[in-house]
């Protein structure tokens, strides 16, 4: 039997998403895996409507080298187990006072705002997946097994202020819309700032230890 095309174009998303493996990682094996996040990165962010180069790629190296010494540091990976290729990452840390995208949102909001939203937030700094691999579920998967078990009562993020496969991911996580029209110093197109409650962290059951690699899992 033939199967329709809407049927055959299911299965092999499906098929597709049975071999991808996710990874969370200590920073120290983050550090090792940069090279590799920061290619995710350029080429998940090379087209519109961001549109950033080598400048902003080499800028987020940086960056990221920099969040890995951050309080609470969480870094997840997905890769393709058949040939290994690491497809997409994410990662976030605690928000705190001196940072500077902290200080950044709090000259915009309000005290009783960064009371319910900023303060001890966790910050989901970046989310990637390469283009060949969107639209597979994997950004939505490395989203909720990042902010799975979280500690912090709230989460921010900061995210282009247009229609783009991100915003429609969040807002199916039921992100809300905390501030619009937001420019970051330096930055010449709007931003927005969503932030989502977080449950109360449930006790993790006993033998099912968190995949936590302090070595490089490519390795292996």
């Amino acid at each position: 039997m033939l199967l329709c095309q809407a049927c055959a174009a299911g299965w092999r998303r499906y098929n597709s998403c049975m071999h991808i493996q996710y990874l969370e990682l200590a920073p120290a094996s983050a550090a090792r895996l940069s090279d590799e996040i920061v290619r995710v990165y350029a080429g998940a962010f090379a087209g519109p409507p961001y549109l950033r180069g080598k400048p902003e790629a080499l800028a987020f190296a940086d960056s990221f080298a920099h969040h890995r010494g951050r309080e609470a540091f969480r870094c997840l990976v997905a890769r393709d187990a058949q040939d290994g290729l690491l497809v997409g990452f994410i990662y976030g840390f605690t928000c705190l006072p001196g940072q500077w995208w902290y200080d950044q949102l709090a000259g915009r909001m309000s005290p009783e705002l960064q009371a319910r939203w900023l303060s001890g937030a966790f910050e989901l700094a970046e989310l990637a997946v390469l283009p060949a691999y969107q639209g597979r579920g994997i950004g939505g998967q490395l989203h909720d097994r990042l902010l799975n078990g979280l500690p912090q009562r709230t989460a921010l993020l900061s995210t282009m202020q247009t229609e783009t496969n991100a915003m429609a991911l969040y807002r199916k996580r039921s992100w809300r819309l905390i501030l619009s029209d937001f420019l970051f110093a330096g930055a010449v197109r709007p931003y927005v700032i969503l932030g989502k409650d977080l449950p109360p962290r449930a006790p993790r059951p006993a033998g099912r230890p968190v995949r936590y690699y302090t070595q490089n899992p490519f390795d292996v």
